[in-house]
């Protein structure tokens, strides 16, 4: 009772445990098959004539902080009928493998984890190439595209590109694809790989104020509504508040600067959210530098944009902010109010569908965390296979 007990706890099948020997880093399960028969792979036949055992060391899934190891007396046949040597056969081990079936599925678990390979592979015992050779095995199908498709672009640093992309479903929170480059041409390859009647599928298209991806997007997918997502077009405002106050804060001599000490979370802040504290320091600096206080106000006049409820509301809040940008004057804002004037219709399309790249935005951060515990990844194809397994968990 206690043995069947045991080889049900270790999911082990056909097996009857002899000993089990304790340490303090690894458990060793020494064990004999029960099988009487064997099936010969070459006429199918059953025979029960031994040629000989062999004595097989195999590791199995771990059992806390220990290795498991089982020590299998192994039985080699020999078919009477064709005279062919085979071993056993057992349900909890592959041919040829020295791993189970288990450790194979637990090995895949344990990558799908945001760690390194180095520190897997230090807790199982492996080599760091070994689990490489997992991530090569790793199912590569092409994704089906989604309703709603959402671009973007990571810094990846992997197989000779300084920047990947990630295609992403955001209603259904599923990273479809990892690509390469962000070049056009590998862009336009991946994307024409497509048959037409599925690129017809998508409806709408979530990207970044990238003219690149437009272009290509644009060309596969030519009867998508286009988003600009509101996160990169918001940072469009906050990038020229930043180049005003480093501007003002260098051409200030060291008297005034001390008004400007770590004021850039201030600035940044939503007015509605600064406590007193902040309250009064922001109003320190907004009295010491007048054109601090109108790139300020800007930023403060733009959430009325962002916190339009409609289409029609945001495009009336847009077209009175660019007024007011364009009267003051401010060079910094020059190439934030030419971007909202390139890309006012893909912006707006932002508050009439309430789609973001917000999920997109949270991968891409994962995504860093990957590529940090890791210390990063040369090859290419192991770096997706990675990121594919993390998030298909």
């Amino acid at each position: 009772m206690q043995n069947y007990t045991n080889t049900n706890l270790l999911n082990l099948k056909g097996v009857s445990i002899d000993e089990v020997v304790s340490f303090d880093d690894h458990i060793d399960v020494k064990l004999h098959s029960l099988y009487k028969e064997g099936l010969c792979p070459v006429c199918g036949h059953k025979t029960s004539r031994i040629h000989d055992y062999r004595l097989q060391r195999i590791q199995h899934t771990p059992i806390g902080l220990r290795k498991v190891f089982l020590f299998l007396r192994k039985k080699r046949f020999v078919c009477p009928h064709c005279q062919k040597r085979f071993y056993e056969s057992l349900d909890f081990l592959a041919p040829y493998s020295r791993r189970t079936k288990d450790l194979h599925f637990f090995i895949q678990d344990q990558l799908k984890q945001v760690r390194s390979l180095s520190s897997i592979a230090q807790d199982l015992g492996l080599s760091s190439s070994c689990l490489t050779s997992y991530l090569k095995l790793a199912p590569r199908r092409r994704p089906n595209l989604p309703r709603v498709l959402s671009m973007d672009e990571f810094k990846g640093n992997a197989g000779g590109d300084k920047y990947q992309c990630i295609l992403v479903d955001p209603v259904h929170h599923q990273v479809l694809d990892i690509l390469p480059s962000r070049r056009k041409k590998a862009l336009m390859d991946y994307f024409s790989s497509f048959p037409k009647e599925e690129r017809r599928r998508v409806k709408y298209v979530v990207m970044d104020m990238s003219h690149l991806f437009y272009a290509v997007l644009k060309e596969f997918f030519p009867q998508a509504t286009f988003i600009a997502d509101k996160f990169h077009f918001a940072r469009q405002v906050f990038w020229a508040l930043e180049n005003v106050r480093k501007t003002r804060q260098k051409a200030r001599d060291a008297k005034y600067r001390l008004y400007f000490k770590r004021s850039k979370s201030i600035l940044r802040k939503k007015g509605s959210r600064l406590s007193p504290e902040e309250k009064e320091k922001l109003e320190l600096m907004l009295w010491q530098d007048k054109e601090i206080k109108e790139a300020y106000l800007l930023k403060e006049r733009f959430y009325d944009v962002l916190d339009a409820s409609s289409k029609e509301e945001a495009r009336q809040a847009l077209d009175k902010w660019l007024w007011v940008a364009k009267e003051s004057g401010l060079k910094e804002f020059k190439a934030s109010i030419r971007a909202y004037e390139n890309w006012k219709e893909e912006i707006l399309n932002a508050f009439s569908t309430g789609i973001t790249n917000g999920q997109t935005e949270g991968f891409n951060n994962k995504i860093k965390v990957i590529k940090r515990v890791s210390y990063g990844y040369r090859n290419f194809e192991n770096f997706k296979s990675r990121i594919l397994m993390v998030f298909r968990a």
